[in-house]
């Protein structure tokens, strides 16, 4: 139908059997549910609101209403503007492109339809078909996406329990386990390091004194301990504290003088915290009292792109084989044989 032919179809549809207050509440039902969509997680996703937005914007340019953008708030002012036929062709939209392919729907979409003519009504139950056309092909997608994935569900719930999956982490033994795994491993343990204990930092200790540390581990370390220490007189600390302070400048004495060789993993610490250092810098040497290290500034700051490859993940203090190498090594390890007896062996 061309924009032309909308128009025609408005300027003579009069108020198409609504009156003001009917018609006011129509408007305001489709600019709420404007508003909620769009301010969802994922606004405006899916079929079905690529053409109810089209129609809007069809709508629009048949009155000769300009939108500004395509912001929530444009298309809520159009529909403010839009004559009462567009509204009703608008209302059965929400309704015809968004039911559910039921009986009862179908009736309603029926009915729906009814005052609209030929050509747009045709077009709606189009829309209607290739949005669930589309639905239909995810649902399938889906499923066989759960069909794939239901063994290693069905392995999970032997490899949470397994022993062979869980490593130590007791000091000693975290130690020399620590010196025998790659940079990459170092960065899953840094990353998800636990601040507030200090019964195992000679492993992290360790791992920044290693030129093959990557430079994205130290900064990611460097940025997170100067959230609560920075500011921090060491002497004051509590010994644990003060050790990580220690710890967290020679981290950036190593960064200033080009100790960390290595450079190919991105840090995963917020932008605002590193803000945060970086307005903790200015104010402390606007005041006369500069930090007693220096590391890069924001323009010399270069980190490689690529998240860590690790056949282990650390959280919560608990070191664990990763499901996908379990799962690749779990006959060597003795695993899923006669589970569950195999775990208490």
């Amino acid at each position: 139908m061309t924009g032309d032919e909308v128009r025609d179809q408005a300027q003579s549809g009069g108020g198409v059997g609504l009156c003001d207050e009917n018609l006011a509440l129509h408007r305001s039902a489709i600019q709420s549910r404007i508003t909620f969509q769009g301010l969802a997680t994922r606004p405006f996703e899916g079929l079905s609101w690529d053409y109810f937005l089209a129609d809007v914007e069809l709508e629009a340019r048949a009155a000769r209403i300009g939108m500004r953008d395509t912001t929530i708030a444009s298309y809520c002012d159009t529909i403010q503007l839009l004559p009462a036929a567009a509204i009703v062709r608008l209302d059965a939209a929400l309704s015809v492109y968004f039911l559910p392919p039921e009986p009862e729907s179908e009736a309603h979409v029926d009915y729906l339809l009814r005052p609209l003519d030929a050509a747009t009504a045709k077009r709606m139950r189009q829309r209607r078909h290739a949005v669930h056309a589309m639905q239909a092909v995810a649902q399938q997608q889906e499923e066989a996406r759960k069909k794939a994935a239901a063994p290693d569900e069905e392995l999970k719930s032997q490899y949470w329990p397994c022993p062979h999956a869980a490593l130590s982490t007791e000091p000693d033994d975290f130690l020399l386990w620590i010196k025998d795994q790659t940079p990459d491993t170092w960065h899953v343990i840094v990353d998800s390091w636990d601040h507030n204990s200090d019964d195992r930092d000679s492993v992290i200790e360790w791992i920044f004194e290693q030129p093959n540390c990557d430079l994205g581990t130290a900064a990611q370390y460097f940025f997170i301990a100067a959230l609560g220490l920075a500011n921090e007189e060491p002497a004051q600390l509590s010994s644990g504290y003060r050790r990580k302070w220690h710890l967290m400048k020679r981290v950036a004495d190593n960064w200033q003088r080009g100790h960390y060789l290595r450079n190919e993993l991105q840090p995963s610490v917020q932008p605002s915290d590193v803000q945060y250092y970086d307005e903790l810098v200015a104010r402390r040497e606007a005041s006369g009292r500069p930090l007693p290290w220096t590391v890069p500034g924001p323009k010399l700051r270069r980190f490689g792109g690529r998240q860590a490859n690790s056949a282990y993940f650390y959280e919560d203090c608990q070191l664990r084989l990763g499901f996908t190498a379990w799962k690749q090594q779990r006959e060597q390890l003795g695993c899923g044989g006669d589970f569950p007896r195999c775990c208490q062996e």
